[in-house]
């Protein structure tokens, strides 16, 4: 079933449609929440909000072309999330200072280049999921799924300043861990 039929068939209510849309879109939207709430029960909580959210939702989707759907998912998926944390007050209270945080990266440093690209995909997420509440929802929101600092200090509530130290920070960190894997490796 194509994602324009799944729209249309979700718009009509048919169990079909749904079920269709639950087993193709499912797996990402998961992914997607997990990479915030870093909690599998927290993260299936989120996806039954979110999937919920979408079917009582779905008249008021536009269809915008081929992938529109799944980025109109994403985002409640991403808001779910974010709204989640902030339920359980995690997302500031999980800061640490900056001299804890260790140097920004250096993005010139071609050996942790040499040292990410010989890293799975696993393992950096799982790198990704141990940050800090805060941190990991500013890394996410600005380099996975590609917002401003503007969009994520409304988003989270926070200052742009923040959302920028936070994200140097966030990097500093990761990079203490890839350094650490690269040297047992």
């Amino acid at each position: 079933m194509s994602e324009k039929d799944i729209v249309k068939g979700c718009k009509r209510g048919t169990t079909a449609a749904r079920q269709e849309l639950f087993e193709q879109y499912a797996p990402h939207l998961m992914a997607v929440i997990y990479r915030y709430v870093a909690n599998e029960d927290d993260a299936n909580d989120v996806l039954h909000d979110t999937l919920i959210d979408v079917y009582t939702r779905i008249d008021s989707f536009k269809w915008g072309g081929k992938g529109s759907l799944k980025a109109w998912m994403t985002r409640i998926a991403i808001n779910n999330s974010i709204s989640n944390l902030r339920a359980q007050k995690r997302l500031v209270k999980n800061t640490l200072p900056l001299d804890n945080a260790g140097e920004p990266p250096d993005d010139d440093d071609q050996e942790m280049t040499s040292s990410v690209n010989n890293i799975d995909l696993d393992t950096i997420m799982s790198m990704i999921a141990e940050l800090p509440d805060g941190y990991r929802a500013v890394f996410n929101l600005y380099c996975l799924d590609g917002y401003s600092h503007q969009e994520i200090a409304n988003q989270l509530g926070i200052s742009v300043n923040t959302s920028t130290s936070q994200l140097t920070r966030a990097k500093a960190i990761l990079a203490q861990k890839i350094k650490a894997f690269a040297n047992k490796q």
